[in-house]
């Protein structure tokens, strides 16, 4: 089985994917160290109602990463496409594994790949995605899919006290 047979990509289903173990991703002070999210103490509620809004958004896109294994699928992770501005055809994406076994093993690159077909298919021409200066991981896999730097917003960001870059990366599709 190829990597790319490995994931799939599905918008989340509110009575089975939103489980005692996605409250604890989402709480996971590792999992999401650079992203905003460590500062919201999440309970399954505002997740099913966060899950909810994407669903029923028309700019917003929210795919739960399903690892395929023994005919079972695996959530172990999240992908979003948007906001996106459908006049300038561009859209952003934010992603995470919660699974921090599966770290490093290339299923966020896959994600990526698939999200990128999906953009094409919404008719977007360009994506973004902004990222902790010291967030290695997440800069692998954008440079891996072919994003590149476009720019660093000095000092946008406190981490543990001081101050740090942000840095934006984008892709023509």
């Amino acid at each position: 089985m190829s990597n790319f047979e490995k994931i799939t990509l599905r918008k989340l289903n509110l009575s089975k994917d939103i489980s005692n173990k996605y409250l604890n991703w989402m709480n996971d002070s590792d999992v999401h160290k650079y992203t905003e999210q460590k500062y919201t103490k999440h309970s399954l509620i505002n997740i099913r109602k966060f899950v909810k809004e994407k669903n029923e958004s028309n700019n917003e896109f929210l795919y739960g990463i399903f690892l395929k294994k023994n005919n079972f699928k695996m959530h172990i992770g999240n992908i979003k496409l948007g906001p996106i501005n459908f006049i300038h055809k561009k859209g952003e994406i934010a992603f995470f594994i919660g699974e921090k076994e599966l770290w490093g093993k290339g299923y966020t690159t896959l994600a990526i790949k698939e999200i990128i077909k999906i953009a094409k298919k919404k008719g977007l021409k360009k994506l973004k995605a902004g990222l902790y200066e010291m967030n290695i991981g997440s800069k692998k896999v954008l440079e891996k899919n072919n994003f590149k730097l476009e720019g660093k917003m000095k000092s946008e960001i406190v981490y543990k006290g001081k101050r740090y870059n942000l840095h934006m990366f984008g892709k023509i599709l």
